[in-house]
């Protein structure tokens, strides 16, 4: 796969779906809980997770990861 640029809520929508697999492998409380308030499509304008918070997170954890 070429490298390629996305935007941030790209690249968190790829570790919801990431993380949904493993959740479909595992069956594990933790990851299912986890991708409950991780959840982008539970709001009918899909402006960000279902916990808001999470959004926040992220955003710190690109910060400290550029």
């Amino acid at each position: 796969m070429d490298n390629k640029m996305i935007t941030i809520e790209q690249a968190y929508k790829a570790m919801f779906y990431f993380l949904e697999h493993e959740y479909e492998l595992t069956k594990s409380d933790d990851i299912g809980c986890l991708l409950g308030s991780m959840d982008w499509t539970i709001w009918d304008d899909s402006t960000g997770p279902a916990d808001p918070a999470m959004w926040e997170d992220w955003l710190a954890a690109i910060k400290r990861t550029l």
